[in-house]
């Protein structure tokens, strides 16, 4: 018997993959079953959401249950704040080194008015002797026009207000000077005088302008008033205003009056026409042992050549 095997014909097969099977299967189960589920031919329509009426929300809202909220920690009791402070400036712990007010401050006419007569003038001033005042009406050149003499309105010792009336003539309208000063009971010589230019008319309208009462112009700070001076030396500082050339002129007078010295000094201030200090040492000489004198700075006008500001101070002098 030939047991040699006859040998098959090869089979044709197309081997399809599983996976892809399975995916078709599934499709065409699912479309199967869609229509079933929506009768209106497979199509699937999304409704917009039915709106909620607002009475509905806001019936909703109120039978919300209210959020039951922590109390409060205890805070702290704090002390009332302190008042605001007031806006009302302090003093200057350097106040009182300042200059003092002008010892005799012209307010009425003020510099530059055009007066006419009868000139009433009018100021505050420091006391004097007998609370008396002096006034004198100067024509620019320096020739004396009128002069009159009036009395601090003060109790003796304290500063107050002044008022005068004084009477003038000129035939034309010119520059004039109005001189108000203190005299002394010593020795008959000035203390301390103010001054201001005006316009001294015959006629017409007069243009009274003010003045503010301001620091004293010329300010002693050494020697000091009641001083005692030795050795033939007086050192004489200050602060001052220099009307020409920022110059001032010290002198040193004896108990008579009589000038025993006089040297001008320069201010030393920043520019022509302000204020600054100025300092010097006048050698003097005695002709007695020791006598009562006064050491004076004063302005000189450079217009009429005299004095339009001097301020003194009384001392004793020594060899």
């Amino acid at each position: 018997t030939n047991t040699t095997p006859i040998p098959k014909e090869p089979e044709l097969r197309y081997h399809f993959p599983m996976k892809k099977v399975k995916l078709i299967a599934f499709l065409l189960i699912v479309g199967l079953a869609l229509p079933a589920c929506f009768p209106g031919g497979g199509v699937i329509t999304v409704s917009p959401p039915t709106p909620v009426p607002p009475q509905a929300t806001v019936a909703a809202t109120a039978t919300t249950p209210p959020t039951q909220t922590q109390p409060a920690a205890p805070t702290a009791t704090l002390p009332p704040a302190p008042p605001a402070a007031s806006a009302t400036p302090l003093a200057s712990p350097t106040t009182a080194g300042q200059a003092p007010p002008e010892a005799i401050a012209i307010l009425q006419p003020g510099p530059g008015s055009r007066v006419t007569s009868p000139l009433r003038i009018s100021g505050m001033a420091a006391p004097t002797f007998e609370q008396s005042l002096a006034i004198t009406i100067l024509l620019a050149d320096g020739t004396t026009l009128a002069t009159g003499f009036t009395q601090i309105g003060a109790d003796v010792g304290q500063r107050g207000p002044y008022t005068a009336d004084v009477s003038f003539s000129v035939s034309a309208e010119q520059p004039g000077f109005i001189q108000v000063f203190a005299i002394s009971a010593k020795d008959g010589g000035v203390t301390h005088l103010a001054s201001v230019g005006v316009t001294l008319a015959p006629g017409g309208s007069a243009n009274i302008l003010p003045a503010l009462e301001g620091p004293e112009q010329i300010q002693i700070n050494q020697p000091a008033s009641a001083a005692t001076l030795s050795g033939g030396v007086v050192h004489v500082e200050g602060f001052g205003l220099a009307s020409f050339e920022q110059t001032l002129v010290i002198d040193v007078l004896d108990e008579a009056g009589s000038i025993l010295a006089s040297v001008p000094v320069t201010v030393a201030a920043p520019d022509l026409g302000q204020p600054g200090p100025f300092s010097a040492d006048i050698p003097y000489t005695l002709s007695s042992a020791s006598t009562a004198g006064r050491v004076q700075v004063r302005d000189t006008s450079p217009a009429h050549g005299g004095n339009s500001h001097l301020s003194s101070v009384e001392v004793t002098l020594n060899p």
